[in-house]
C-alpha cells in the first residue's frame, strides 16, 4: 500500500512539473515602485495578457518620443520613479533594457557608472510617459502593493 501511495505521489509530481516550468517561462513585467531608501521597494509582476498589452502599448508610445542622451538621473531620497523590467520567457536575454518612468520622463540606462565616469541614459520626455506612470500607480494601488498613504505621497512628489 505504501509503495502504491509513493508511486501515485511521484506521478502527480511529474505531471505537475511541466505546469510549473511553463509558468516560470511565461513572459511578464516586473514593476518596482522606487520609493524607499534602505528597505525593499514595493513591486509586482504583471503576466495578464491584457494588462501586458496595455502597459507595452503605453511604453511604446513613450519610447516614440525623441531620445536625449546624457547623464543618468542621480537617485534622491524619496520617490525615484517606477522601474519596468521584462522578466521570464524563453528569450529573456533578448528583452529590452529596463526603463524608469517618472512624470513625463522615461529613461533607459545606456551605460553603467564606473570609477571614471557617471552612468548614462537615453531620456524621452512626453505626455505618454506621464500616462504610463499614472496607469502603473493605479495598478499598484489596485494590486495592494501601494497603500493610499504611499500613493498620496507619490502623487504629491511627481
Amino acid at each position: 500500500m505504501r509503495s502504491r501511495l509513493t508511486l501515485l505521489l511521484a506521478a502527480a509530481a511529474l505531471s505537475a512539473a511541466p505546469l510549473f516550468a511553463h509558468a516560470a517561462d511565461a513572459p511578464g513585467l516586473r514593476i518596482t515602485y522606487l520609493v524607499y531608501s534602505g528597505r525593499p521597494n514595493p513591486e509586482l509582476t504583471v503576466t495578464d495578457p491584457a494588462q501586458l498589452r496595455a502597459i507595452e502599448s503605453r511604453l511604446g508610445d513613450a519610447m516614440a518620443a525623441p531620445a536625449r542622451a546624457g547623464a543618468a538621473a542621480e537617485p534622491v531620497l524619496g520617490y525615484n520613479g517606477i522601474l519596468i523590467e521584462h522578466v521570464g520567457g524563453p528569450a529573456e536575454k533578448a528583452r529590452p533594457q529596463a526603463a524608469t518612468v517618472k512624470g513625463q520622463r522615461l529613461s533607459v540606462d545606456t551605460a553603467a557608472a564606473t570609477d571614471f565616469k557617471s552612468a548614462t541614459a537615453a531620456t524621452r520626455v512626453s505626455a505618454a510617459a506621464a500616462d504610463l506612470e499614472s496607469m502603473l500607480l493605479k495598478l499598484g494601488q489596485k494590486r495592494g502593493v501601494l497603500d493610499a498613504t504611499t500613493l498620496n505621497v507619490l502623487l504629491e512628489t511627481k
